[in-house]
């Protein structure tokens, strides 16, 4: 091989290697209700995040939870893990509709870090609450190193607390207005 030749090619790897060019790897979501790549999950509490999705799913409103062990395992690296979360949540395979119900908590074991992520038609009122339950039930599970029973706890409040309001005002908003009958006019 020429000279130019070899050079060429290293320059190309490289090019192909920067982390801002190459494809991000992102963590599976194929399974409905958890994707514990981390590990961290209990069967019980598996068990009972799968029994709340179900009853999610049953109202056509989709809730995921996504662990990984740390950001390092991602390649390239996130920079931002709001970012990497939103393009999670984005790549999640629910189409437009259902996305705009869906709900979404991610973990980053190792980091600690947290991020509920939310379809477009929840209120505002819903996402602080959202927020309000990440902070005081994950964050303070975590601390303690009750990882699993910290995201089951966290994933119940949101279902009850976050969701379940969000289904009623939907079927609310979807009912049907019945106009009286007026019997006096021919």
């Amino acid at each position: 091989m020429s000279f130019k030749t070899v050079l060429f090619s290293l320059l190309a790897m490289s090019i192909l290697a920067h982390p801002a060019i190459a494809q991000r790897e992102m963590p599976s979501t194929d399974e409905k209700c958890i994707n514990d790549h981390a590990g961290t999950m209990r069967k019980g509490d598996l068990s009972t995040i799968k029994s709340l999705c179900r009853r999610a799913e049953k109202e056509k409103v989709h809730m995921m939870v996504v662990t990984i062990g740390s950001l390092d395992e991602i390649q390239p690296r996130p920079l931002s893990v709001d970012r990497f979360a939103d393009e999670l949540f984005d790549d999640w395979d629910t189409g437009y509709e259902e996305g705009a119900d869906a709900v979404m908590l991610f973990v980053s074991i190792k980091e600690n870090e947290f991020r509920i992520l939310m379809g477009d038609r929840y209120k505002d009122k819903l996402r602080r609450k959202a927020s309000k339950i990440i902070r005081s039930v994950l964050v303070s599970n975590f601390r303690r190193r009750k990882r699993s029973r910290g995201i089951r706890q966290a994933y119940s409040r949101l279902f009850h607390e976050v969701v379940k309001p969000h289904i009623l005002a939907l079927k609310k908003a979807n009912r049907p207005k019945y106009k009286p009958i007026d019997f006096d006019t021919p």
